[in-house]
Formats: structure tokens, sequence, C-alpha cells
């Protein structure tokens, strides 16, 4: 699936450059069209089960249609580096490791894909609102952490947690996110801040902790964004 939207990304991108610039014959210049680009990092919260997730993540992409239309690529990740937040899981009964029949274990997840945002902006103001919907997969799991990544036999630590977690260390499974943004302007007109709330829904990514697959469904999600873009004209 990450191969098909990598593609339809690179297509969509490739499309945009192409209707950047129209040339006209005779004597006229050749002029701008109506399309515009933008590239937004972000750095997010993610409200799941018992505790507050940090994620960092990015979109980049065009806008058409006076800007009322952004499109494009979009990526956030959650990474066991910027989550400190452990899960206790216990193995199946009679299997132990390191002596253990319970482990520490950190989480982490890539969430891609496709974003369509219209986009207005509130009467008599520069206040630019996006619905963000963004349509796409993610990839999640759990992984030792810590001295448990020093494995008792020197064999590569992902084998051991496929054999403790019977192959279900980590899952993929699809993803549709709706949110909305408000964007406000700088001093830069190619540059705006900008808050977020979104809702998560992931169908059916079930691992040995969660069998569930409920850990990232339905979930609340804020972001914090930087867009750099062209400005409107």
């Amino acid at each position: 699936m990450k191969n098909y939207i990598n593609i339809l990304a690179l297509v969509l991108f490739s499309a945009a450059a192409g209707f950047a610039q129209t040339e006209n014959t005779g004597t006229e210049n050749v002029k701008s069209s109506k399309i515009g680009w933008f590239i937004t990092p972000e750095i997010s919260t993610m409200f799941l089960d018992n505790h507050v997730g940090k994620t960092v993540g990015l979109q980049m992409g065009f806008r058409f249609f006076k800007d009322h239309l952004k499109v494009g690529y979009f990526y956030y990740g959650r990474s066991g580096g910027i989550n400190n937040e452990t899960f206790a899981t216990n193995l199946q009964p009679g299997v132990t490791y390191k002596g253990k029949s319970q482990m520490q274990l950190r989480s982490d997840h890539g969430a891609f894909g496709l974003m369509i945002a219209p986009s207005f902006t509130l009467p008599n103001s520069k206040v630019e609102i996006d619905l963000p919907i963004m349509i796409g997969a993610i990839g999640a799991g759990f992984y030792l952490a810590g001295d448990d990544r020093k494995t008792p036999d020197g064999r590569r630590v992902s084998e051991w947690e496929n054999e403790l977690f019977q192959e279900k260390d980590a899952a993929g499974a699809g993803l549709t996110e709706f949110g909305i943004r408000g964007l406000f302007p700088t001093k830069n007109p190619s540059v705006k801040v900008g808050l977020g709330v979104h809702y998560t829904m992931v169908a059916d990514l079930k691992t040995y902790y969660d069998p569930t697959g409920e850990f990232y469904n339905n979930k609340l999600r804020t972001s914090l964004i930087v867009q750099f873009g062209s400005a409107k004209k």
C-alpha cells in the first residue's frame, strides 16, 4: 500500500509542477497559474489509553482553486525515543526471557498517506481554516527496550520479539483521520502558524500487547504546525 501512495504522491506533484507555469504564445510573457505549494512540519500529542503520546510529522503538497483546496502527502510518527511510557506485557504461560515472564515494552508507529484539505479564510479576518482529511496506512508495534535488547544468545532482537510475541510484535492497518486547523498569519506572508484537532480511526491493528486492535482507534490528536508556502496573490 505504501508504494501505491508514494506513486500517487509523485504523480500529483509532477502534474502540479507541470501546470504551475503556463506559457502563452505571441507577445505575452510566461504567467504563473493559480497553483501554490506548502510544506507543513508539525508536532502533536495523541490522547491514547491512560497516557499522552508525542509525534512529529510533515505534510507537503499543492494548493488549488485560489487556496481553497490543499492536496498532498502526510507523514507523522511516534517513536519510543520521545515517548517514555512502557507497557507491561505478560508472556505466554511457561515462557520467560532472561528469567522474566513479564516485559516492559516501548511502542512506536508511523502513519502516512494522502491528505485532502478544503480551506477558507474567516470573514473580515486573515485566519485560515483547514479541514484536513487524511487517508493512508499505519504501521505500529511494541518492542523490547533498555537492557532487554541485549539478547542472551546474541541473536537479533527482532528474532526474539517475533518468538516471544508470536510474530505479533507489530502490525499494519488502514488509517482515516478527520481534523480542523486554524492557521494564523505572521509578518512573513509565506509563513503561518497553527493549531489543529484531529480524530483518528484505525481498524484492526492487532498486536500481542493489544489483541483488540483499539490502541490507536477512535483517538484524538492535537497538533502545532508551521506552514511554509507560496504567498496568496
